[in-house]
């Protein structure tokens, strides 16, 4: 065997190795990828339980929740106050929502999910008198744009809640 051959070897030997190191990350990454879309369901998830357990732990908060979703004008300014965390509460979880969404990390069944919620919250009239006045404030770029969105396919459809 003279040198060309054993250095021929090599190279095969080489390649084959990087190759199989090559699958191996790929294999690494591909799991990666599901641990990560996983763990974004499981904490939007989370959040919108820990969400619903604060309304049905205070039936006073759940109230004014759903008083304040008729219209904003029938609330005190504490009651308003209370309502305008929960909408903002909401819509921060819906923008992580949005952004995981965006980002692939949740598959279109899990943002189905909560898009239905957005639609919920769009569909009234409070949210949106809150939306005008307070919630479009505090956020810019494509959550708001789908938020005005939301509404305008709500006011469209006559879908309005009073």
């Amino acid at each position: 065997m003279n040198w060309d051959s054993v250095g021929a070897i090599a190279e095969l030997l080489g390649a084959i190795g990087v190759i199989g190191s090559l699958i191996y990350v790929a294999s690494q990454v591909r799991a990666s990828t599901v641990a990560s879309k996983v763990e974004s369901k499981l904490r939007l998830t989370q959040n919108m339980v820990d969400y619903g357990d604060l309304l049905i732990s205070s039936p006073e908060l759940n109230k004014i929740m759903i008083d304040g979703r008729k219209s904003i004008e029938t609330l005190s300014k504490s009651e308003y106050l209370q309502f305008s965390n929960l909408a903002l509460k909401a819509c921060w979880y819906l923008s992580s929502g949005l952004f995981v969404y965006q980002q692939t990390s949740i598959s279109d069944d899990d943002w189905h999910e909560l898009r239905t919620i957005a639609t919920c919250w769009c569909a009234s009239r409070g949210f949106q008198e809150w939306w005008v006045t307070r919630g479009r404030l505090s956020f810019t770029g494509k959550f708001a744009a789908f938020i005005d969105q939301e509404i305008e396919i709500a006011n469209d459809a006559g879908k309005l809640n009073t």
